[in-house]
């Protein structure tokens, strides 16, 4: 079988595309490493679209594989009427096979017929002959004693009448035994036409089944061939899928990871504020607080009971699931709250915005540390109402719902991290 590989390198990744039209010899061979390598320095925005492009792949492989799954069921369905149709074919051949039998039965029969017309005739014949040579032997005197014996003249021309009647019985006898044996011969013949005829519709009816088992078997061929692509299509896209898993592990790594370096700034900020503080202090300790305060009046630390962001039902929860959209994870690291478009999304804490853009997957979303190892995200927000470095307060105003992203309707996505791993927001809610 061919495979034609056809090798698209990009910065991080490396993308194998196997023709269509011929079954992959082995896919362990194919699939030994990754079709999407993923390294530690890629940023998330690589990452993201190297997630797409897996995502792209998959999808072009499922197509291929829905498309040559139609293949095979109209040639499945083709094969199945042809077989109907050899079905039927045989059953005629069977049906003339037995007539060639019975009609080749009464030609034997006949022919036994015809061979005893034919002793019936010879007999006849030779039964005739002697009397012929009978009277031809005796000629004119047994003819004159016949009529010397009659006992009258009436009485002679009778037995002169009888003898004439005798030649002519002999005669009627044998032409009816030729009669009945030509008869029997024409019977014959008309039987070995018959036969002829049949033979020759018998004749016609293999060839076209020959034609049709080996059009039957030219099918049977082509299911086989589509149904390889099928397969091979399948895990392609089964490949393309664990691709993506591996892709979304490792956006919440860098997330993890981002979250982490956060978490150090912040504490690295603390404690260098902590250090001025004692210092100022130490230096003026009559002076006021009024700088204190953050810029919206909130803390950068909050109190670890967190509010729900919006009210509605949870259409999602945290876990294991089935992939809702395309791009989008099977293992949710969240619960999905459903609510109205526009409707305001309230920070569940007080804390500091560490993210407020737009992200591939996510849409605009926004990301909070709240201090002591809790962040949390809310994602596919229409629109934002926070910027990085803003100190926001509990219940205040950080965004707005929507459907960006990787999204099927208007909710709001929110998860918690805690010391930089996703856990279950309903823990904390």
């Amino acid at each position: 079988m061919r495979i034609d590989l056809y090798k698209i390198k990009k910065k991080g990744m490396q993308v194998a595309v196997v023709t269509t039209g011929a079954l992959l010899m082995s896919f362990t061979s194919i699939f030994a490493a990754p079709v999407f390598s993923v390294h530690a320095e890629e940023t998330k925005e690589e990452v993201e679209q190297q997630k797409e492009e897996a995502q792209q792949a998959q999808e072009e492989a499922n197509a291929n594989a829905e498309k040559y799954q139609k293949k095979v069921d109209k040639l499945t369905a083709a094969v199945n009427e042809l077989d109907k149709q050899a079905t039927d074919i045989s059953t005629q051949i069977v049906e003339k096979k037995q007539e060639a039998e019975d009609l080749q039965n009464e030609i034997d029969e006949t022919q036994t017929k015809l061979a005893e017309a034919q002793v019936s005739e010879d007999n006849q014949y030779e039964a005739m002959k002697k009397r012929i040579q009978y009277l031809y032997e005796e000629g004119d005197v047994a003819y004159i004693d016949a009529l010397m014996s009659s006992a009258s003249f009436e009485d002679s021309l009778n037995k002169s009448e009888y003898v004439d009647q005798l030649s002519t019985y002999d005669q009627k006898q044998l032409n009816k035994l030729v009669k009945t044996k030509n008869d029997i011969a024409e019977y014959q013949q008309t039987l070995k036409d018959d036969l002829a005829d049949v033979e020759k519709v018998k004749a016609d009816l293999e060839t076209k089944q020959a034609d049709l088992d080996d059009v039957i078997s030219q099918k049977n061929a082509e299911i086989n061939k589509y149904s390889d692509d099928v397969e091979m299509q399948k895990a392609l896209a089964a490949e393309y899928a664990k691709q993506e898993s591996e892709l979304d592990d490792k956006l919440a790594e860098l997330a993890r990871q981002e979250q982490q370096r956060l978490e150090e700034e912040r504490k690295q900020r603390e404690a260098e504020q902590q250090q001025q503080d004692n210092n100022g202090g130490s230096d003026n300790s009559g002076s006021d607080s009024d700088n204190s305060g953050s810029n919206n009046g909130g803390s950068t630390t909050g109190s670890g009971r967190f509010i729900w962001p919006v009210s509605g039902p949870i259409t999602d929860y945290f876990g294991p699931r089935e992939s809702p959209t395309a791009g989008a994870s099977s293992n949710h690291m969240g619960i999905d709250i459903g609510c109205s478009y526009g409707v305001p999304i309230a920070a569940a804490d007080s804390g500091v915005v560490t993210v407020a853009e737009w992200g591939e997957s996510g849409g605009n979303y926004v990301m909070i540390d709240h201090g002591n190892g809790f962040v949390t995200m809310y994602l596919h927000n229409s629109s934002l109402a926070v910027s990085v470095g803003d100190v926001v307060s509990q219940g205040q105003t950080i965004a707005y719902a929507g459907s960006t992203g990787y999204s099927t309707g208007t909710h709001c996505h929110f998860s918690v991290f805690l010391n930089g791993s996703y856990v279950n927001p309903l823990d904390y809610l």
